[in-house]
């Protein structure tokens, strides 16, 4: 008989059982623990329980133990194995190995993004290491391109016919040319990140914008819940075990004022909040929660079957805009700004799944008719206008939102009232459990130190 001794780890890797644990895990965590913690480091919200925004223990506790715990035991081990048993398979296994290799790609960026410096060469064999040196972040970021490209190859040598099943693909049901296509995108969100201290990357980057990309909302990356008991997201669970089983009565989330600010005469601004009594949707400081007198986060955002976006097409579209500005790339700067606001309006308009307020598309195009031509601005207002997109873009998606704003300083997010550290959160520490485990942690830097992506 073969028994799993430990049930984080699978023994062996029947892929249509493992993938669809470690993709529910790595949501369900990412929301519990990013997401419901941290939105207000980036000031999407005002207040949320438990933040670490201040600095101190709260960047260091259970939040990162809880975090860290799933990503390298639950997830990273699990997709370690179902790859390497697919390799040994043969071609006809490329499909599951592209897959764990993509997987693993984004748990690395989540793990960098949130670290800096963490174990990743080694932990690949966790049997020769147990302990696992630390890797900076330069050699991550370059290891998660290596990654995708090595995903991107395994689903282009795919022979035609008599690949594996993958009904436990939870994301694209299989389709390999969306999942090269997310291999893609993802890694030109590393590139960027990349680009930000080190622009000779600019050649990869040129490369991999002439791949196919995420560029519809139908092919949007995302983790859908059905809203039922057993498949809800984490957001409404905390409203429900905590308060009315509604935010716009249990008032826990509300617009911070920076993300309220942006949302003036846009038509998200209905989509995502409901206004309180003190009318024009008045948002409530920083570290204050919302009242029934301030505006609220919607229940067209906290509810059961809102999916769990990794990647929407209004990120590649406003990234060419970006490198466009920067003369990196060819491109009509102001088109490209406005269609990537189009693909973020469409989105929470209607294309998102479960919507409960939708947009027409007169509405979308009258709003995004009315956008000012940044074509004769300046470069550094065209980036403004850009990157305000980028951050609205990003709503709702944790680290793709905290890591924006640290890469482009946009918008300009200070350290929250009370903190012990001087600037906006730029990092957690590392696990407790990590730190007295394994001899090989580095000195641990403080939380208002910026990583070596933000240059």
């Amino acid at each position: 008989m073969d028994i799993n001794t430990n049930p984080l780890t699978a023994s062996s890797a029947d892929p249509n059982v493992v993938l669809p644990f470690v993709i529910v895990q790595y949501s369900n965590r990412k929301t519990t623990e990013i997401g419901l913690r941290m939105m207000d480091v980036w000031q999407h919200i005002s207040n949320i329980f438990n933040s670490p925004k201040g600095g101190g223990n709260a960047a260091g506790g259970f939040l990162s133990g809880n975090f860290w715990g799933m990503l390298y035991p639950q997830a990273i081990k699990n997709l370690v194995l179902v790859e390497n048993e697919a390799k040994a398979k043969g071609v006809t296994n490329n499909n599951i190995a592209a897959v764990a290799i993509t997987l693993k790609a984004l748990v690395f960026y989540d793990i960098t993004a949130c670290w800096e410096s963490a174990p990743f060469a080694q932990v690949m064999n966790g049997a020769q290491f147990p302990s696992p040196e630390f890797d900076n972040q330069e050699t991550i970021l370059n290891g998660i391109v290596d990654l995708c490209d090595e995903a991107i190859a395994l689903i282009d040598a795919m022979p035609a016919t008599g690949n594996a099943s993958l009904t436990g693909d939870l994301i694209y049901n299989g389709d390999m040319t969306l999942w090269r296509r997310f291999a893609n995108s993802l890694k030109l969100r590393v590139l960027m990140m990349i680009r930000n201290k080190d622009t000779s990357v600019d050649t990869k980057i040129a490369a991999t914008l002439g791949q196919p990309l995420i560029e519809t909302n139908t092919q949007a990356a995302m983790l859908r819940y059905s809203g039922t008991a057993g498949n809800v997201n984490a957001w409404l669970q905390l409203v429900t075990a905590f308060g009315t089983g509604s935010n716009e009565t249990t008032n826990y989330c509300g617009p911070s004022p920076v993300i309220r600010d942006l949302l003036e005469g846009d038509p998200r601004l209905e989509l995502w909040c409901v206004d309180g009594t003190n009318g024009n949707y008045e948002a409530s400081d920083v570290g204050i929660f919302p009242n029934a007198t301030k505006a609220r986060i919607s229940n067209n955002v906290i509810r059961g079957d809102l999916p769990d976006a990794w990647f929407l097409p209004a990120e590649v579209t406003l990234y060419r805009a970006e490198l466009a500005a920067k003369g990196v790339v060819a491109g009509n700067v102001n088109d490209l700004y406005r269609q990537g606001v189009t693909l973020s309006l469409q989105w929470w308009g209607g294309a998102i799944p479960g919507a409960q307020k939708t947009l027409t598309p007169t509405q979308i195009s009258g709003y995004v008719n009315s956008l000012p031509d940044i074509t004769g601005l300046t470069q550094s207002q065209q980036l403004q206008a850009i990157g305000e997109e980028q951050y609205l873009q990003t709503f709702w998606m944790p680290i793709e939102a905290w890591t924006h704003v640290r890469r482009t300083k946009i918008p300009d997010i200070q350290a929250a009232p009370g903190s012990t550290i001087t600037t906006m959160l730029k990092r957690l520490q590392w696990s407790p459990t990590e730190v007295s485990a394994n001899p090989n942690n580095p000195i641990q830097e403080l939380t208002d130190v910026p990583m070596w992506f933000e240059n």
